[in-house]
């Protein structure tokens, strides 16, 4: 029996699996840097909401409390992020908060050039701090509008 397979195959092989491994290791590490970025943002996202409906003036109070609840984005919650970093701040009739964070990938010992070593991310928030009267006149106003 002559056998009438080549060896194109085996190199074909060769040169293709090293960028689909490639392709599904990427994959699954952008899912987790989004998952890391999402949980990020849905954080800082809370934490200004909370913040705004607290009356004390003080921001370290109100800072305090806010971390108490839990809902801070730490290393419990976050799969890769290396770093994360926090800017809270607060004034008479606003509440904002800056969230950024690192993920460092695979090619830290392969690539010298900081931009491919670590992929970063960042949200911002703001909010007007909670007025309880100014919600039940906004309100009547519609209610008022509305002709009920």
């Amino acid at each position: 029996m002559k056998s009438t397979l080549h060896g194109y195959m085996t190199v074909e092989a060769a040169l293709i699996m090293p960028i689909v491994w490639f392709a599904v290791f990427f994959l699954i590490f952008a899912g987790f840097f989004q998952y890391d970025r999402c949980v990020a943002q849905q954080d800082c996202r809370v934490m200004v909401m909370r913040a705004s409906d607290m009356r004390e003036e003080d921001e370290a109070t109100v800072l305090r409390k806010i971390v108490e609840k839990g809902e801070l984005a730490d290393r419990k919650k976050l799969l890769f992020s290396g770093s994360v970093q926090k800017d809270f701040r607060m004034s008479k009739n606003n509440v904002g908060m800056r969230i950024e964070g690192k993920v460092n990938t695979v090619l830290n010992r392969l690539i010298k050039e900081t931009d491919l070593k670590v992929f970063a991310y960042a949200s911002e928030y703001e909010t007007e701090k909670y007025d309880p009267v100014r919600f039940i006149r906004i309100c009547r106003r519609i209610e008022k509008y509305a002709g009920s």
